[in-house]
């Protein structure tokens, strides 16, 4: 069973790559220049809702890379992944040579050197990277949400129209050798310089994404003070409600509902508190903390 999951998510890998890198060698080929960034991104979403429950969807080798280095993959399988990835990206190559009859070499955009290229690979991968481990692999966003696939596929749409006018937009090594495998007659030397961007680029997402974690939600035991103090709010008001006017009933309830919609440091209060703030569903719709939610 291990073996069948294990070729299930390395097929996966394969198949999303392929059409990632095939679906660029189309748009360049057919000369696409103002919806092919668009078209690239779109596949690389469907790809990632399509098989990210088989394998986490990277399709990339720098992803892979940004995981192992964040603790969120084992290494074994960062390799594994990076070389089914490349196998894909230059199957992809050969493919759309095979249809078209032409390919196109990797290197800088007119007017732009090699450093220029590289650094813009290495920060639009780093972008790329650093979305992927914050939306699809934290504790607080991995596999709690439906806009991972998305977030990740616009980060390609920024990159294509900015990154892309400089360095022709790969932010992954297994489009990189996929297209200078398939033109490999003019030399395949930016590849390899790509890659290693690239890898800085994802290199440094890991950093960024232990730098800067997601504090959304994690201040319910580290604020034990402010839970003390607020407590006892709605308990005031609860005991006193019934004396008061009802015009003043409909502004205490208002007030606390729009704390309860605030955000304090992104930190939201109902989920600070770990409390939820209702009215009643009586008649005098005095404001409520059900003892259960606090403990």
């Amino acid at each position: 069973m291990g073996e069948d999951q294990a070729s299930a998510r390395y097929f996966a890998e394969f198949v999303g790559t392929f059409m990632l890198v095939f679906t660029i060698g189309c748009n360049v080929n057919t000369g696409q220049n103002v919806w092919g960034g668009v078209s690239i991104a779109c596949v690389l979403t469907v790809m990632i809702y399509a098989l990210g429950k088989s394998s986490g969807g990277n399709f990339n080798p720098a992803v892979s890379v940004a995981l192992g280095l964040s603790g969120k993959m084992p290494w074994s399988e960062v390799g594994i992944y990076a070389a089914v990835q490349l196998v894909g990206g230059i199957a992809a190559g050969l493919g759309y040579l095979a249809v078209f009859g032409e390919s196109f070499n990797l290197a800088p955009t007119e007017d732009h050197g090699v450093w220029q290229a590289g650094i813009a690979e290495m920060l639009y991968t780093f972008m790329l990277c650093f979305v992927v481990l914050n939306v699809a692999a934290s504790k607080v966003h991995g596999g709690k949400n439906q806009f991972y696939g998305l977030a990740i596929g616009f980060v390609i749409v920024a990159g294509a129209y900015s990154g892309g006018s400089v360095s022709m937009g790969c932010f992954n090594p297994a489009v990189a050798f996929g297209i200078d495998v398939s033109s490999a007659s003019h030399g395949i030397k930016y590849s390899f310089i790509y890659t290693l961007f690239e890898l800085v680029g994802a290199a440094l997402a890991s950093g960024a994404f232990f730098c800067v974690p997601s504090r959304r939600f994690r201040g319910v035991h580290r604020l034990p003070h402010y839970r003390q103090a607020l407590e006892r709010v709605p308990w005031h008001l609860h005991a006193r409600a019934h004396g008061w006017p009802e015009r003043a009933q409909r502004i205490a309830r208002r007030s606390i509902l729009h704390c309860r919609s605030a955000h304090v440091h992104d930190l939201c209060v109902g989920h600070l508190l770990g409390c939820s703030l209702q009215p009643r569903s009586d008649s005098s719709h005095c404001l409520v903390w059900p003892r259960e939610m606090l403990s």
